[in-house]
């Protein structure tokens, strides 16, 4: 069972762990450092029109760094015969201090049902809502089902069709273009991800 959420590097940027890429020419930089496919920026431009280089820089850092890599741990699995369940963790909760994003570690408190846990209000933004402890019952019964079961209630993935179950919430968006942004990666032959 994989999991990884819609915008993890956000968190990073929150917390002051990651570069500031605010300019086409950072992003330009950033995209040659790390031996990117000149179609990588462009591609996520195309789908994020309105979007500023930061956001384009959070999202393909966080797609690279961690969604691909999950993805294509649980597809090379699948595809060799085991069982594969991917899920993708997209809840967001818009406060008075703005949006918190589903980033790094945010899925983890309601997986575990600890919501209510102090130290979690800042990956959750704040105390967590009727609707937080609705999902988090969700999250939590796959988990604990796929742990007694061997099955979440839902469909593994395998090599022909990908079932990834999306939590969310009423404030979260849609996960971002998850088919255009995989056909990006997938046209990448970037070293990292090669199986």
């Amino acid at each position: 069972m994989v999991c990884h959420t819609t915008q993890e590097y956000r968190l990073l940027d929150a917390v002051g762990s990651s570069a500031k890429v605010i300019t086409d020419d950072q992003l330009a930089l950033f995209a040659k450092d790390f031996h990117l496919p000149d179609t990588l920026v462009p591609g996520y431009r195309a789908l994020m029109p309105l979007a500023p280089a930061l956001d384009i820089y959070l999202a393909i850092f966080g797609d690279m760094q961690f969604s691909e890599y999950s993805t294509r741990l649980a597809e090379r699995h699948a595809q060799s015969g085991g069982r594969a369940f991917m899920s993708r963790f997209a809840r967001q909760r818009n406060g008075p201090e703005g949006a918190v994003y589903a980033w790094h570690c945010a899925d983890i408190p309601f997986a575990f049902g600890n919501l209510t846990a102090k130290s979690v209000e800042f990956l959750i933004s704040g105390p967590p809502s009727a609707e937080d402890h609705q999902l988090s019952r969700r999250m939590l019964n796959a988990w604990v089902s796929f742990a007694a079961t061997g099955d979440p209630g839902r469909q593994p993935i395998n090599d022909s069709t990908s079932s990834v179950r999306t939590w969310g919430s009423s404030d979260s968006p849609s996960p971002l273009h998850t088919a255009g942004i995989r056909e990006l990666w997938h046209q990448a032959d970037f070293p990292l991800l090669r199986p």
